[in-house]
């Protein structure tokens, strides 16, 4: 399940080619890191299988995994090494080296040090969904989901994702939400929320499992302070708290989807069950959100109808690319 996604429109002319997509991305397969190699960063197969395709296909809609590798070298070990490094310059040649010369050292210190630190391995999954017309991250880290979209399109040259623009702010909107005490259809308001102020001050005021209905709330929101996170839930199955910058954090499915879906003792791969629960609940999800925010626009400002919910999914198609349907 996704933890967190950030979102983009993929129009149907930039999605990839099917037949093509599992030899793009073995150009770019998940390497470990080299002795002096700081990070590293590749496809690997999303069920975790070894030799496993790097593109899986469930009920239509595509999984993608990158794995990265980073080597852990805090800058305080580096700085020690590079005041090492000068004192002995120093004592060597009688001056203490120059700005350019500790740059130089600084490269020097970490060709030494990095074949010694340790490395960290994580993942994230990328979520394409050609009918809905988007491609989701499962991050809201700006280096991250820059590192991930730049492996993407270098893989895939055909690959265009676009910024998410809705007709209405996620700002204005949740603002609204909370003033009138309603939700757009489908969603209820949840007991957390981020609220800050728009002068140079920035104050911040933050509620964490406590009520948003009460007047210092509307206080608050009245003196002009705006939304920047806003906890929700989505017809009582899953739970998600919706940022300013419309990306989705905490996300977290109730258990009650399970047996809805059908899902819960159900003999599938894990994985089939778990992606598959996913996506049908995002599927419906998101449209549903776009709606309540005025609509998706495209990057010129023409509005464009927000994507359909797929139809509801079943076990028994998980695993079937587009094409198979």
């Amino acid at each position: 399940m996704f933890k967190a996604l950030t979102l983009y429109r993929l129009p149907a002319h930039a999605q990839p080619d099917p037949a093509k997509l599992d030899a793009q991305l073995a150009t770019l397969p998940f390497t470990p890191c080299g002795a002096t190699q700081p990070i590293s960063v590749g496809f690997v197969p999303p069920r975790g299988k070894a030799h496993g395709p790097l593109a899986e296909w469930v009920n239509g809609h595509l999984l993608l995994k990158l794995q990265f590798e980073q080597r852990l070298l805090p800058g305080s070990v580096v700085k020690e090494r590079v005041d090492e490094l000068a004192e002995k310059i120093e004592q060597e040649s009688g001056r203490k080296p120059g700005a350019k010369r500790r740059r130089e050292l600084k490269d020097e210190a970490l060709l030494d040090l990095l074949p010694l630190a340790f490395t960290r391995t994580t993942a994230l999954r990328v979520w394409i969904a050609p009918k809905l017309e988007l491609l989701a991250i499962d991050s809201t880290t700006a280096a991250r989901t820059d590192s991930a979209l730049s492996l993407l399109t270098k893989a895939i040259p055909n690959l265009a994702p676009q910024p998410l623009m809705t007709a209405e702010s996620p700002a204005a909107c949740m603002r609204a939400w909370l003033m009138d005490g309603v939700a757009p259809a489908g969603f209820g308001i949840g007991r957390d929320a981020e609220l800050r102020s728009g002068d140079t001050q920035a104050s911040s005021v933050r509620y964490t499992r406590h009520g948003l209905d009460g007047a210092d709330v509307q206080n608050h929101l009245t003196e002009g302070k705006q939304v920047k996170k806003l906890a929700l839930n989505w017809k009582d199955r899953l739970d998600l708290v919706l940022t300013d910058a419309l990306q989705l954090t905490r996300l977290k499915v109730d258990d009650g989807a399970f047996e809805h879906d059908g899902v819960q003792n159900s003999e599938e791969d894990p994985f089939d069950a778990d992606m598959l629960l996913a996506t049908s609940e995002l599927s419906e999800l998101l449209p549903a959100l776009f709606e309540g925010l005025g609509g998706l626009v495209d990057g010129l400002g023409g509005a464009t109808l927000a994507a359909p919910a797929l139809a509801e999914p079943t076990v028994a198609d998980a695993g079937k690319a587009p094409w198979e349907e």
